[in-house]
């Protein structure tokens, strides 16, 4: 590595594994996946889509993905950062990344998705921190398990539990099979995000993201096509706006995920995911009008927060050594 890539890379570490600006970059990443739901739903209002043909669902994220690796690809241009793959071997190991991360997750989610309730999916997508940890804890010796980030993990599903408790007495039909493509959807998204983070050393975590993004996008288009899951633009104007606005956040929120996951501990940020229901609620509240239902939205809240803390706020062996 040339000493003006490691200064930049310095300078970016100082920036995005910091103490305050780490939490302001995540709290907006995810902010805007949070109001990701609500916007995806108006969305699919304009565009026809049902909500049950899951190739539609698929062709839609694919839009979304492409768009806002195309954002990525305009900010890393902006910057000064070559926007096309110098070599075919940097083209192969991103296209490699896209069919883990974007086409591999996003097919088993919604596959899952189909077979499965709302509260299975809620309750089977906090596993991803439980995947994430774990996987990083294989692959990288500084993010080791540990006793805290494994209480972390059981008090996020403990909170996702008491969020969904309603809905879990009025009695929920499990699948086992919808439960295991929901599982290896979390899988891929945790194997990917390890992926992005090694081959992403040398060169900007935004532009090996962003490619990933623009592939599985046009991957997951064309298996939704494939489908027959073309979307109705006859209302599309009513969606135009929203659409926009998903993919303007999706595109931000890559940028900045994809520098978190460089410069931390993958287990610091992905530890973040617990919140994403807890958010969700809170963000379909104000943007769709959905109603707080009780108390258990925030003790579930209040549980995940104490899961989160026990995570970011442990110290690596390298700051033990430092004592």
């Amino acid at each position: 590595m040339n000493n003006g890539i490691q200064i930049k890379e310095e300078r970016e570490r100082a920036l995005y594994a910091g103490g305050a600006s780490f939490y302001f970059f995540i709290i907006i990443v995810y902010f805007f996946w949070a109001i990701s739901g609500p916007l995806t739903k108006i969305s699919y209002i304009g565009f026809g889509v049902s909500g049950t043909d899951v190739f539609e669902l698929i062709n839609f994220a694919g839009i979304r993905l492409f768009g806002a690796g195309v954002i990525g690809l305009a900010y890393c241009w902006i910057r000064g950062v070559r926007p096309m793959p110098e070599h075919f071997s940097d083209f192969w190991q991103i296209a490699k990344l896209g069919l883990i991360m974007g086409v591999a997750q996003y097919l088993f989610f919604n596959f899952g998705a189909a077979f499965s309730s709302g509260v299975q999916i809620s309750i089977l997508s906090s596993a991803g921190a439980f995947c994430g940890i774990l996987i990083s804890a294989l692959i990288f010796k500084e993010d080791a398990l540990t006793p805290r980030k494994l209480l972390g993990c059981v008090l996020g599903v403990v909170a996702v539990v008491i969020l969904n408790w309603e809905d879990i007495n009025m009695g929920v039909a499990a699948s086992l099979f919808g439960a295991f493509l929901l599982l290896l959807g979390q899988i891929s998204g945790s194997f990917g995000a390890t992926y992005l983070k090694i081959i992403s050393r040398g060169r900007s975590a935004i532009w090996v993201g962003s490619w990933q993004s623009v592939i599985s996008g046009a991957l997951l288009m064309l298996v939704g096509l494939c489908g027959n899951g073309s979307l109705s633009f006859e209302a599309g104007s009513s969606a135009a706006f929203p659409t926009v606005v998903l993919i303007l956040t999706s595109g931000t929120a890559l940028i900045f995920s994809n520098q978190l996951y460089k410069y931390n501990p993958l287990s610091k940020v992905m530890i973040f995911s617990l919140l994403s229901p807890v958010l969700g609620v809170f963000s379909s509240a104000i943007i769709l009008g959905d109603s707080l239902y009780s108390g258990f939205v925030f003790a579930s809240l209040i549980i995940n927060c104490i899961g989160v803390a026990l995570v970011t706020t442990e110290k690596s062996p390298e700051e033990h050594k430092v004592k």
